[in-house]
C-alpha cells in the first residue's frame, strides 16, 4: 500500500458491526498488515473501544458526535494512528445512528485528504432480523423516522452487508437480499456471519481491492434524520461489584441483561442494543443483544474464575425517554445485584438523547467537482 486505506464500517444499532471490525482485525493482522481503529460514540465510556484495546488494538476514541460532526478530530485521529504505529489500514466504526457518511466523511476526505489517505468501500452493515423487522412492516416497536434512517443507511452504501446470517436460513438469506436491492436499488449485496467468522476473509478482499468508494450520495432530511436520533434514549454507565463471598461474574452479567430485556417489555420500549463488559482480575468478557428477547452469549467471560470484586461499563439504546431508560438501567443494577447477594455501586451514568446531526461539511454528488457546503 502505498498509503494508508481508511475503511468506514457504518449500519444501524446491534448490526455486528464491533464483532466484524474484531474479525477484519485477526484477518488482516493475519495478511500482515497493521491496523488502527477508531470508535465513535455520542457519549463516552464506550464498551466497544475497551473491548479492541484487551485485545491489544491501536484505538482513538470520538466522543460527543458522529464523524461527521467531528470530521477535524476524525481527521487528527487518523493521523496519529499512522504517524504513531504505522498503520496500513485504519477501521473506523461509525455510530450506529449516523447516516450520511458518504456527503459529509467519504467525499470531503477525498476532496482535502487524497495525498494522505485513500478509502475502501464505505460498508454498511444490517443484520438479517433487523431488515426483516423494519422492510417487512412489523411491529418492531421504532418510530418511522428511525426506519427512514435505517433505509438511507443502506442508500449511501458502496457495500451492503447483511450480516448475521447464520440465525437465518438461506431461503430467508435470499429473500432479505431481493427485499435490500428493490427497497434501496443496491446490489450486490455481501452476505456474512461475523460471528462465525463466515465470508469475513471475502468481504476484506472486497476492501482491499475495490477502487470505486464513496460511489452514492443519499438525499437526506436532516429534520426526520435528527428526530430519529432523538427517539432513541442513549445510556452509558460504570459499575463496580464486591461481595464477601465468591460469584460469578457470567451469572451477573447475564441476570443484568435479562432484567433490563424484562423491564423494556413491561415498558413497551424496543431495544435497539445493549452491550455490558465486565472486567475482573482474572480477565474480562463481553455481551450484547439487539432486542428484547435473544439470549445474550459471553465473549471470553465463561472460562473466567468466580471473583468477589468486578467492574463493569453498559451502553445501552433503546426507544424510551433517557430519565425512563435510566430508571430500568438503575432497577436492573440493583435487581441482578441482589439476586446474587452482592453490593454495587453505580460509579458513573450518562442517560440522554443525541442532539441534532451538524456536520462541518455536506458535499451534494460523488464527482470530482461536485459542490459543497462548510456548515460551521
Amino acid at each position: 500500500m502505498t498509503k494508508p486505506l481508511i475503511a468506514c464500517i457504518a449500519g444501524f444499532l446491534g448490526a455486528g458491526k464491533t464483532t466484524a471490525l474484531l474479525a477484519a482485525t485477526r484477518e488482516l493482522k493475519d495478511r500482515g498488515l497493521r491496523v488502527g481503529i477508531i470508535t465513535n460514540d455520542q457519549g463516552d465510556h464506550l464498551v466497544d473501544s475497551h473491548i479492541a484495546q484487551k485485545q491489544g488494538l491501536r484505538v482513538r476514541e470520538i466522543y460527543g458526535g458522529c464523524f461527521c460532526c467531528r470530521f477535524q478530530e476524525f481527521v487528527k485521529n487518523a493521523d496519529s494512528i499512522v504517524e504513531e504505529h504505522r498503520a496500513d489500514i485504519i477501521l473506523a466504526e461509525a455510530v450506529g445512528s449516523c447516516a450520511d457518511l458518504s456527503a459529509t466523511v467519504y467525499q470531503p476526505l477525498r476532496r482535502f485528504h487524497s495525498q494522505r489517505f485513500d478509502l475502501a468501500p464505505l460498508s454498511v452493515f444490517a443484520d438479517c432480523q433487523r431488515v426483516a423487522a423494519f422492510f417487512d412492516r412489523t411491529d418492531h416497536g421504532f418510530t418511522e423516522s428511525v426506519e427512514y434512517l435505517f433505509a438511507k443507511q443502506l442508500a449511501e452504501a458502496d457495500l451492503i452487508v447483511l450480516n448475521k446470517c447464520d440465525l437465518v436460513d438461506r431461503a430467508e438469506r435470499m429473500r432479505l437480499v431481493s427485499v435490500i436491492e428493490n427497497r434501496v436499488g443496491i446490489g450486490p449485496v455481501h452476505l456474512m456471519s461475523a460471528r462465525q467468522g463466515w465470508s469475513v476473509s471475502s468481504w476484506i478482499d472486497l476492501l482491499l481491492a475495490t477502487k470505486r468508494t464513496g460511489t452514492r450520495v443519499a438525499e437526506m432530511n436532516y429534520a426526520v434524520y435528527a428526530e430519529a436520533e432523538a427517539s432513541l434514549g442513549w445510556l452509558n454507565a460504570t459499575v463496580n461489584w464486591t461481595s464477601p463471598s465468591l460469584f460469578s461474574p457470567n451469572d451477573l452479567g447475564t441476570a443484568l441483561i435479562r432484567h433490563v430485556q424484562q423491564k423494556c417489555v413491561k415498558s413497551n420500549a424496543s431495544i435497539a442494543h445493549l452491550k455490558l463488559i465486565i472486567a475482573t482480575h482474572d480477565g474480562s468478557g463481553w455481551l450484547a443483544v439487539a432486542d428484547c428477547h435473544s439470549q445474550p452469549t459471553w465473549t471470553d467471560l465463561g472460562r473466567t474464575a468466580e471473583v468477589r470484586e468486578a467492574s463493569g461499563i453498559i451502553n445501552a439504546r433503546v426507544s424510551i425517554a433517557p430519565s425512563a431508560l435510566e430508571g430500568i438501567i438503575r432497577s436492573a443494577i440493583t435487581c441482578s445485584s441482589r439476586e446474587l447477594g452482592i453490593q454495587w455501586s453505580v460509579q458513573d451514568l450518562q442517560a440522554f438523547a443525541p442532539s441534532p446531526p451538524k456536520p462541518i461539511y455536506h458535499f451534494h454528488g460523488t464527482e470530482k467537482d461536485s459542490s459543497y457546503e462548510e456548515l460551521r
